[in-house]
C-alpha cells in the first residue's frame, strides 16, 4: 500500500498500529521519501494520529471531489481521471478489507465502564422493559458493542438497528462510503453518468436490508428523543442524521460528551458537527432541540 525509502533501506509494510508508531520513530529526522499508491492514502498516513474512520470517509469523498473537479476543468482527460479514479476505490477497498480483519478482532467484555455505559442506556426505559412504549437503538458501529447491552436488557432484537451492517451476515452486509447528498457537489458527480464516482456513497448500501425504512417507520410514528452516545456527528452520515435531526417529530437531541480531561470536554465540538446536518433553513429549530449542557453528562468519566 505504501513503502518507505531511506537511501537503498527499505521498511516492510507494519501490520499493527503499534509497528506503524515504531516505523515512524525509526525514522524520525531522518532523510527518507514516503510513496503511496494514491494521494488519498498518503493523507491519511499523514494524519494517523488523529484520524478516526469518518475521517476516512471524508478524505476518500474529497478525493473523490478532486478528480470531478478536475475532469470538469479538462475534460480531455477523461481516460486519465477514470483511472485515477479505479485506483482510489481500490484503496479505499483495500482499506475497508483491513479494518474489517481488525474488527473481528474485537472482544466485548463486561466491566465498569460497560456497566456505566448500560445504565445510560436503560434511562427512561422502564415502560419499554413492560412492554408498554418502545426504545430504538440505531448502531453505527460494526461491532457487537451494543447488541451486547441490548441483548442483556431488552425483550427483542426489534430494539436495535445496525444501519452500518454485520460483520458476519449475509442479509445486512457492511456499508462503508460517505453520506452527503446535501454536499453542492454530489448533484454533479451524480450527472457524470458513471457508476464508478457513486460505488462508496451509503445511499446506495442502504438498499440491501430495510434498516432505513425501519428507522424512517419509527421516527414517523410518534414523538422521539435523540440520545448520542459515542457518534462523532461527522458528515459521512448526514443524509441519515439531517432525517432524524430535523424530523418534525424529533423534540430534543442529548448528547454524551466525551470528557478529555478534568475541565475538558467535545460538547461544544459535538454541537459544531450537529449544526452541520441541518439545513440553514433548520437551525431555528437546531438551537431549541440541542439540549443545553447543564442538562448533559459525560458518557464516562475522566480517568487520570
Amino acid at each position: 500500500m505504501f513503502k518507505i525509502d531511506r537511501l537503498e533501506t527499505r521498511y516492510d509494510l507494519p501490520t499493527d498500529f503499534n509497528s506503524v508508531e515504531n516505523v515512524f520513530q525509526k525514522i524520525k529526522g531522518l532523510n527518507y521519501k514516503l510513496e503511496a499508491k494514491h494521494d488519498f492514502l498518503r493523507g491519511i498516513i499523514k494524519n494517523y494520529r488523529d484520524y478516526k474512520w469518518v475521517d476516512i470517509e471524508y478524505e476518500y469523498y474529497m478525493t473523490l471531489v478532486g478528480l470531478y473537479k478536475e475532469l470538469e476543468l479538462n475534460p480531455h482527460i477523461r481516460n486519465s481521471i477514470l483511472k485515477q479514479l479505479l485506483q482510489l476505490n481500490s484503496c479505499f477497498d483495500s482499506i475497508k478489507k483491513k479494518l474489517v480483519e481488525y474488527l473481528r478482532t474485537i472482544e466485548i467484555t463486561s466491566n465498569l465502564e460497560n456497566r456505566r455505559i448500560e445504565s445510560i442506556l436503560l434511562e427512561g426505559t422502564e415502560p419499554e422493559r413492560k412492554g408498554k412504549g418502545e426504545k430504538l437503538f440505531v448502531n453505527f458501529n460494526y461491532t457487537k458493542t451494543l447488541e451486547f447491552y441490548t441483548n442483556r436488557n431488552f425483550r427483542t432484537k426489534n430494539n436495535l438497528i445496525n444501519i452500518h451492517g454485520e460483520l458476519v451476515n449475509l442479509s445486512n452486509p457492511i456499508i462503508f462510503g460517505y453520506g452527503d447528498e446535501m454536499d453542492p457537489n454530489y448533484e454533479k458527480i451524480e450527472n457524470l453518468n458513471n457508476n464508478e464516482f457513486l460505488k462508496n456513497i451509503k445511499s446506495f448500501g442502504y438498499f440491501q436490508s430495510s434498516n432505513y425504512q425501519d428507522i424512517i417507520r419509527f421516527i414517523d410514528s410518534e414523538n422521539f428523543t435523540v440520545k448520542i452516545l459515542g457518534h462523532s456527528c461527522g458528515l459521512s452520515d448526514r443524509i441519515l442524521l439531517n432525517t432524524i435531526f430535523e424530523h418534525p417529530n424529533c423534540k430534543a437531541i442529548k448528547i454524551y460528551y466525551y470528557q478529555k480531561s478534568e475541565t475538558e470536554n467535545d460538547y461544544f465540538e459535538k454541537t459544531q458537527e450537529i449544526s452541520r446536518h441541518f439545513k440553514a433553513s433548520g437551525k431555528g429549530n437546531m438551537r431549541t432541540k440541542i439540549v443545553p449542557f447543564e442538562k448533559c453528562q459525560p458518557l464516562l468519566p475522566y480517568k487520570l
